[in-house]
């Protein structure tokens, strides 16, 4: 087997055991998570999973960054148009086709009962600080925040404002509505995807200057 082959196929294995251990901690928690019957769903060994990840706790960090590499990945593909307004659209669509495309991911992303780890939070959290905060220094967050300060240098939402929490507002109407599209609230498809469009435009909107707000309008009107 060529060094190649070999490199596929533990490439192949290691998102395998991610894809079981992401099913396994979304429906029960870390106690959920056994090394012998990850690696038997699987059809490997307990030794395989060792190599890969080092034990439970490296297992479970390695989940953490997949599930926010996933999303930054998603955002990055997303067109990046000169308008702002429409980057920070396309932005929130990204997010919602990931979550939608990788649900046991985005249960685990901000989760009150799971530690985040270091490598995520790029800083320990002070006593002052929730660990799900600390997540504001992942790329996957600086995306959007990026976003937005593009809209505030070009006008479309006001200068004096404070970035993050614009930023703040929409990653939680977006986090929100994804969270119960997944959790079945909506009757169809084709509902939930409607009331994704009507929500993150009326709070987009509400967060914009005037002049933004005619630009916004004129794209809708345009589409």
């Amino acid at each position: 087997m060529s060094t190649s082959s070999a490199g596929s196929r533990r490439d192949a294995q290691r998102k395998a055991l991610l894809d079981a251990a992401s099913e396994m901690l979304m429906h029960g928690g870390p106690e959920a998570i056994s090394l012998r019957k990850l690696a038997a769903k699987v059809g490997t060994s307990t030794m395989a999973v060792y190599t890969s990840f080092g034990g439970k706790d490296g297992l479970i960090t390695a989940l953490f960054e997949e599930a926010f590499d996933r999303l930054t990945v998603a955002q990055q593909a997303a067109e990046r148009p000169a308008e702002p307004l429409l980057w920070l659209a396309n932005l929130s669509r990204a997010y919602r086709d990931f979550a939608l495309g990788n649900p046991s991911y985005y249960a685990l992303m901000i989760s009150a009962t799971l530690p985040v780890p270091a490598s995520i939070r790029h800083k320990e959290p002070t006593a002052d600080e929730p660990t799900a905060r600390t997540i504001a220094s992942h790329p996957s967050y600086q995306n959007l925040l990026d976003a937005v300060n593009a809209c505030m240098a070009e006008g479309s939402m006001p200068r004096d404002a404070n970035p993050t929490v614009l930023a703040d507002a929409l990653w939680a109407t977006v986090h929100g509505l994804c969270s119960l599209e997944l959790a079945g609230f909506h009757e169809s498809a084709e509902e939930a995807a409607e009331r994704f469009s009507v929500t993150t435009g009326a709070v987009l909107r509400g967060l914009l200057t005037p002049e933004g707000l005619k630009k916004y309008e004129s794209f809708t009107q345009a589409t």
